[in-house]
């Protein structure tokens, strides 16, 4: 029997819904499968990269256009069930990354609407879309363990998959790298493991009898070069700051929650800056919050209505769990609210391109997949 709270949510969420926005174009599979986490938006937001599975032996490749046209799906199948990204890296070429998780391992495949490509990437151990000297490239990461340990990168084109360029490190005993200027510490990888922030121990200045600060430093991984250095004056904030980007590596900048979940934060260089939404924080399921650095520099944030927030409880009466998407400005922090979508109670990964959204409805009660993405423009 439905119970009182469900009830009403269906009423609520069925006046609000009465002017949601429409989808552009919707995708879904049959009921043998699901749709698989990783999918893509190509970077002129007018084709979408997919995968279908039974979630044990098998998944197959979609390209589609966006919206629908003339020309149909392509479907390829033989696709790792262990698939974990798929990348755009040209009009009909989409890299597609499978990680094996007890070996620590990954490997790349490059497939178009034809089928798989003889270009292959790994077994290595990170994956990632970076850019060398203003050229896109893959790239690729290895740390061995054995003696010495050794950390090995290499960039390839990613219209070609021709190497663009290789380097490598070696850490000392205390897990130090050789740069310009003496030994750092690598504390974080950002930007595809094109740059990464290090860390070098203060020296000691013999005039005041004292040892100085230790510095940050900014590192260009390719060209082996120092692009930035400066004291930490406040160990403690500094302290802070080092563990949060370890938990999102290789991101630039991060929208995450304060220690005490009461604010919402932009971490961008070594700062956290706050952010404020529409509705009160406190409204939304912190559970539930998305982001994404946009190639212009914005940032987008999405979080979705917790049906029980406070004030609906002290009303006795739930509120519809709007899903809320957000463009913030990197200057002004403003975060202005371009969608909103009813949340239809499953959970939501999302992607942006070219002023076009990609939502995954995931499937209710499962870790994995969902049911149909819908795209939507962004106006």
């Amino acid at each position: 029997m439905r119970t009182l709270a469900a009830a009403l949510y269906v009423l609520t969420a069925t006046a609000a819904r009465a002017d949601a926005p429409k989808p552009i174009a919707s995708y879904k599979v049959d009921s043998s499968a699901f749709i698989d986490d990783p999918f893509a938006l190509r970077d002129d937001g007018k084709a979408l990269a997919y995968l279908s599975t039974d979630g044990a032996s098998a998944s197959q490749l979609h390209l589609a256009e966006v919206p629908a046209g003339a020309k149909p799906e392509a479907v390829i199948p033989g696709l790792a069930v262990n698939t974990v990204a798929l990348y755009w890296l040209g009009p009909d070429r989409v890299l597609a990354v499978a990680r094996d998780a007890d070996k620590q391992i990954a490997t790349g495949q490059v497939y178009t609407s034809k089928g798989p490509t003889k270009e292959k990437l790994g077994p290595v151990e990170e994956i990632a879309l970076g850019t060398i000297d203003g050229k896109p490239a893959v790239v690729t990461y290895t740390r061995r363990e054995k003696g010495p340990v050794e950390i090995l990168l290499a960039a390839y084109a990613r219209d070609t998959m021709k190497p663009l360029a290789k380097k490598s490190y070696k850490e000392d005993a205390d897990g130090r790298i050789a740069a310009p200027g003496g030994p750092y510490k690598v504390l974080w990888w950002r930007d595809g493991f094109t740059a990464a922030a290090a860390l070098k121990a203060g020296e000691f200045d013999k005039a005041k009898d004292m040892r100085r600060p230790d510095r940050f430093a900014r590192l260009d991984v390719f060209k082996g070069k120092i692009t930035e250095e400066r004291e930490i004056e406040d160990v403690l904030g500094f302290a802070q700051v080092g563990i949060e980007h370890k938990k999102h590596p290789n991101e630039k900048s991060f929208v995450h929650l304060s220690e005490d979940h009461k604010k919402l934060l932009l971490a961008d260089q070594l700062e956290d800056r706050e952010l404020t939404l529409a509705r009160p924080l406190f409204m939304y399921d912190n559970t539930t919050l998305g982001y994404q650095l946009l190639d212009d520099g914005r940032m987008a944030v999405s979080a979705t209505v917790d049906p029980t927030n406070p004030p609906a409880l002290q009303r006795k009466k739930v509120d519809p769990d709007d899903f809320d998407l957000y463009l913030v400005d990197p200057k002004s922090l403003a975060a202005t609210r371009v969608l909103q979508l009813a949340g239809e109670n499953r959970p939501t990964v999302w992607r942006i391109a070219a002023a076009r959204l990609a939502l995954l409805r995931k499937s209710k009660g499962f870790d994995r997949g969902g049911v149909v993405i819908e795209v939507y423009d962004l106006h």
